[in-house]
């Protein structure tokens, strides 16, 4: 295949798909508007929090699902190593 030269429609997609990037990058042109309202379950303002309380408490249940099955000794084994003789 030898070089050529693009055609006015390889021109017009380029075009296109660079004016569509800086739109998304400059978070000012159409596409940005679009995605202004959508929706999610965790707020913008107390993303963090949300996300540290998830932390604790799925932290909190590992720790009572797991001293449930095997008992406190396997936290203080984990924590301590096993006993010495």
């Amino acid at each position: 295949m030898g070089n050529q030269l693009p055609t006015s429609e390889d021109l017009e997609a380029y075009h296109r798909v660079k004016r569509f990037f800086e739109a998304t990058k400059d978070l000012t042109g159409p596409v940005a508007i679009k995605s202004e309202g959508r929706f999610s379950l965790i707020p913008k303002k107390y993303k963090w929090v949300f996300i540290i309380a998830l932390a604790i408490a799925a932290f909190s249940t590992y720790y009572a699902v797991t001293t449930l099955i095997f008992g406190q000794e396997f936290w203080v084994r984990s924590i301590a190593g096993p006993a010495r003789k």
